[in-house]
């Protein structure tokens, strides 16, 4: 054994250059691990290569992949964890109360997991998240940057909006939360109907079925321990009457509403049942103690798109420089009139803008209207010319309706609605295109029509 070992070195001298691996290989195959002279070799060889191998490395490529891969996984696990760890306590303190209330721990959670990973990444607070339920509705997660004015509108902007598609959802309710440090937006947008379970409402609706009897009753105080006044003594208000409307309406948009704020849009669902009107009503947000211009928008709004609804009123309260702080939008089931949306809205006045009466009833008045403007107009009156007022937009977009089959015969493509429209409401001719509505207003006033000769006169 010991000639062969002897043999073997000889001839490894004429490959001398060799990896000293391959050299460790070969006497490990050739002499017997007992022998003195092979342990001696050995150690002199393997003191002299520490740096570069062990003996108890991975050798084989698959090897050395499995613990790379398994090195990446513990090493991300770890780093999740760390930033899991710093998110969760700010999430909880950051969140407002409603959102804990409204929104269920599986998402809340998933919440969670999306924003650490933002985080983790050092990347901008934006983000969807699309959710299937069990029932076939869907949910979307907005997650946002900050919370500016203007923030929600470009938001519903985003949204699907495929209402003439044969896999239309309609919009069946919205979610909108800020972070109380204005770091972040999140809401929530759920598209299609809830299913419709044989649950007893007298159940579901136990408190509000309570609350409203304390009412009839007159047991209530005058203010409730907010400071809200109570609602007064109603018709509608009656065991029966309330278990009829309760009957209308998703399970979770019992469970989750005041009862007084239940009753409040109860009224306001009545006002408009069979109908295709829209009833307001505002109120100061008595729950906010920490600004003193908060203030609670209803909005009840017959036979429309919800996804209309939510963005006209949007658009409408960022022209009068309010900002939606927290939304809440359902469908109730008005018969064989189709369904009244409920909007409600928590407000609060921005860029030197005043929640005073006067806004207010101003207020109204254009979300009943801007239910029956076109976008064309509303685009006209609310952003590209706003000194106009509604009624000299409405009539510069019917007066340019008008002219497109007058014109057309002359160069349809020169001359169609989109065209027409564009040039009179250029910079240029705007102020002529309004000179000539207010003439018409004014040859056409019933109260007291211009003449034919003022109007003459006054067409100089």
């Amino acid at each position: 054994m010991i000639l062969r070992l002897a043999t073997l070195q000889k001839g490894t001298s004429a490959r001398i250059n060799a990896p000293k691996r391959l050299l460790i290989q070969q006497s490990r195959a050739f002499t017997s691990i007992d022998d003195p002279a092979f342990r001696a070799h050995s150690t002199a060889v393997t003191d002299n290569t520490s740096s570069e191998y062990r003996s108890w490395q991975a050798s084989q490529n698959i090897d050395i992949q499995r613990v790379t891969q398994t090195a990446m996984v513990h090493e991300l696990t770890q780093q999740v964890s760390r930033s899991i760890e710093n998110v969760v306590p700010w999430f909880l303190n950051t969140m407002p109360a409603p959102y804990f209330r409204q929104v269920p721990e599986s998402f809340r959670l998933d919440h969670i997991k999306a924003i650490s990973a933002i985080k983790d990444a050092s990347m901008d607070m934006h983000m969807n998240l699309k959710t299937h339920l069990p029932d076939g509705r869907q949910v979307l997660t907005f997650i946002r940057p900050g919370t500016m004015p203007g923030l929600l509108l470009n938001m519903i902007k985003e949204l699907p909006f495929n209402q003439r598609s044969e896999e239309y959802m309609p919009l069946s309710r919205i979610q909108i939360y800020s972070a109380e440090d204005d770091s972040m937006s999140l809401n929530l947008f759920v598209y299609g109907e809830e299913s419709k379970h044989q649950t007893d409402v007298t159940l579901t609706g136990s408190q509000i079925l309570e609350y409203a009897q304390q009412v009839m009753d007159g047991s209530l105080p005058p203010q409730d321990e907010y400071g809200r006044p109570n609602p007064k003594p109603n018709n509608s208000f009656e065991r029966d009457n309330l278990i009829k409307h309760m009957e209308k309406c998703s399970e979770s948009y019992i469970l989750r509403s005041d009862p007084r704020r239940f009753l409040s849009q109860m009224q306001l669902f009545e006002k408009v049942s069979g109908s295709d009107n829209i009833s307001v009503s505002t109120e100061y947000s008595y729950l906010d103690e920490n600004n003193d211009e908060h203030y609670w928008i209803d909005i009840a709004l017959a036979n429309t798109l919800p996804h209309y609804a939510l963005e006209q009123t949007t658009k409408l309260l960022f022209l009068h420089s309010f900002d939606v702080m927290r939304a809440h939008l359902d469908n109730v089931s008005d018969g064989d009139n189709g369904t009244i949306t409920l909007l409600r809205m928590l407000v609060t006045p921005v860029n030197g803008a005043k929640g005073n009466e006067a806004t207010f009833n101003l207020l109204q008045q254009e979300l009943k209207r801007c239910k029956w403007l076109n976008d064309s107009t509303m685009e006209l009156v609310f952003e590209t010319h706003p000194w106009l007022g509604v009624r000299r937009g409405e009539i510069i977009t019917a007066m340019a309706a008008i002219m497109h089959p007058i014109m057309s015969k002359q160069n349809a493509i020169a001359f169609s609605k989109g065209n027409i429209l564009e040039t009179i409401t250029k910079d240029r001719y705007i102020k002529h295109a309004a000179a000539i509505v207010d003439l018409f207003l004014e040859r056409f006033n019933p109260k007291g029509p211009l003449s034919d000769e003022e109007l003459e006169a006054k067409s100089k």
